[in-house]
């Protein structure tokens, strides 16, 4: 007889194959150990390890419970003690257009009218003389003498170049025209603006350089040159690349439209997109429901469609304008101490409602019988109270709250629109930011009781309102410099301390804890988009987003909490960036 030691040898190889084989099959793609992990789950449990396979979160816990899910091909990082948190949530930034912006002319901010006398003479100096220059936006709120440059500041910048700054003043837009730029667009006394345009004449007659609605006047010489599709591209992969740098994993782009929408389709085709994006589609409409609902039936898809890097959110509405230029429409009038700043001398003057409220009805209104989750920029109060009256009527058609309508800004906060809100379901989408930046001349002009509720997290979270924190990141590439800075660490130390960038503390009582300000950059915020159950915190089962820190989020000093970065940040179980 034959020995059946061969055979025996042979299905005992083929056996140990299938258990090695099954076991890599079965190990994960990436694991993170020796971490502070902040799982921002239903209980703020915390583990020092996680496990990613196959995109999503496979195991959080000890260090030696989730090395069992090392495989020969598992690649492991070890974070050194450091804090790991869910991937943040970015969810109002307007990347396209600072991609453009920064391809057409990088972004700087000024602080100051010799600052921006010195940027002019900079910009001027190696072009021929009689080339327009356009000055970058500068926040009247953040120029050191809280006035826009003059006239004779431009010509003292740049005598042999036209320059023009534009500012908006309540609900005007101004321009400021050195003596160049004068004669260069032939604007003289004769000269007729078209509609409600001004051109301001001195008391010899002749202009004075301030026109106001009357940019027609100089589109044909400060209308910048198109930009390359390529050059476009690069320069937002570029930023969404900067992104990653801070930890951010998920993006809303807040008013794009489709070809933002497909621009990230692109990126996303080309693996370029190093982030995942929810996209807010602007509506234009005339108000009425025909209308209405036929700008809404040429969109070809609606919210919730796409996939899990590229995905359509709400549509969005503006309601009124913005707290820095005197528009935002309050239930109060701004008072005298407003009116240098914002150009008003009306003491009844309230801000600027842009769309009636029968007509922001019928958009509501519409848009949810048509299946869309709805938004709307609104920034003060009385503004707030128009959204939420048109949300009321909706709620008359069907229930709102499934829907999460979107209260995008929602600057000034009082208890009676937060119950309204809660009630509704809205959630609201602010921004640090402009309290960090801005606070300082905003308490000089609308006094300390609005600003003590100014970007009043506790007032609405208290009534049980979600809120998302985010930057409306909308010019420059650097997150500490921009106009509006994206650094989300920024943001959170804002919300922790209250404190402005000139040292004082507005409104002690809106202060919220770490953990409440990291959550509404991570599981508060996939809210809006409803992503809960698919990130915003470290749970297995979903997306393997994450973010390893440079230091310590629960224990560095309140002070420095804006220093913080992300050493590495993991998109899908991939990692997107490593700080070297």
């Amino acid at each position: 007889m034959h020995s059946p030691a061969f055979p025996f040898r042979t299905v005992l190889v083929l056996a140990i194959g299938l258990l090695t084989d099954s076991a890599a099959l079965a190990a994960a793609d990436l694991v993170v150990t020796n971490g502070r992990v902040l799982t921002l789950d239903g209980s703020s449990r915390r583990a020092t390890a996680v496990a990613i396979k196959d995109g999503v979160f496979v195991a959080v816990g000890t260090d030696a419970e989730v090395r069992a899910q090392v495989g020969p091909q598992t690649r492991t990082i070890d974070a050194k003690g450091r804090t790991v948190i869910p991937g943040l949530i970015e969810s109002h930034v307007h990347a396209t257009g600072a991609a453009r912006g920064e391809a057409r002319q990088p972004f700087r901010q000024l602080h100051s009218i010799r600052e921006i006398q010195d940027w002019v003479r900079a910009k001027a100096k190696p072009l021929p003389a009689g080339t327009w220059i356009q000055l970058p936006r500068v926040d009247v709120t953040r120029i050191r003498e809280r006035r826009i440059p003059s006239r004779a500041d431009l010509d003292a910048a740049a005598p042999d170049h036209p320059a023009v700054f534009t500012w908006q003043y309540a609900n005007k837009t101004v321009q400021i025209l050195n003596s160049r730029a004068l004669a260069a667009a032939q604007i003289t006394s004769e000269t007729k603006p078209a509609g409600n345009g001004k051109i301001h004449l001195g008391s010899d007659g002749q202009p004075t350089g301030v026109i106001e609605n009357s940019g027609a006047l100089l589109t044909k010489f400060v209308s910048g040159p198109s930009i390359p599709e390529e050059k476009y591209h690069a320069s937002l992969a570029e930023l969404l690349r900067r992104y990653t740098e801070i930890g951010i994993t998920s993006i809303g782009d807040r008013n794009s439209n489709l070809d933002g929408f497909r621009t990230y389709e692109k990126l996303r085709d080309a693996g370029r997109l190093p982030v995942r994006v929810t996209v807010t589609i602007g509506l234009s409409t005339d108000g009425s429901v025909e209308g209405t609902e036929k700008a809404i039936q040429k969109l070809p898809f609606k919210t919730g469609d796409g996939d899990d890097w590229v995905r359509v959110g709400p549509l969005k509405v503006g309601v009124d304008g913005g707290a820095l230029y005197g528009t935002a429409y309050l239930r109060e009038p701004y008072g005298p101490a407003a009116f240098s700043l914002y150009g008003i001398s009306d003491p009844n003057y309230r801000g600027d409602l842009r769309i009636s409220p029968d007509k922001l009805k019928n958009i509501i209104r519409t848009g949810h019988k048509m299946g869309w989750q709805m938004s709307s920029h609104v920034t003060g109060d009385a503004g707030v109270d128009a959204v939420l009256d048109a949300v009321e009527a909706s709620n008359e058609d069907s229930p709102v709250a499934p829907r999460r309508y979107n209260l995008i800004h929602a600057y000034f906060a009082n208890d009676e629109a937060a119950r309204r809100a809660a009630r509704l379901g809205a959630i609201v989408d602010t921004q640090p930011a402009w309290f960090y930046k801005d606070g300082d001349a905003l308490l000089d002009a609308l006094g300390k009781k609005r600003m003590e509720s100014f970007i009043g997290l506790q007032t609405w979270r208290k009534a049980g309102v979600k809120v998302a924190l985010n930057a409306d990141h909308m010019q420059g590439f650097d997150p500490d410099t921009s106009l509006n800075p994206y650094n989300p660490f920024l943001a959170m130390q804002t919300a922790i301390t209250r404190k402005t960038e000139g040292g004082k503390v507005i409104g002690p009582g809106q202060r919220v804890s770490r953990e409440e300000a990291l959550r509404m950059f991570t599981i508060d915020a996939a809210w809006i988009s409803f992503d809960e159950k698919r990130k915003g915190s470290i749970e297995p089962g979903k997306f393997g987003d994450l973010a390893i820190l440079t230091g310590d989020f629960m224990t560095q000093p309140e002070a420095r909490l804006n220093e913080l970065r992300a050493q590495t940040t993991i998109v899908g179980g991939k990692v997107v960036y490593e700080r070297k």
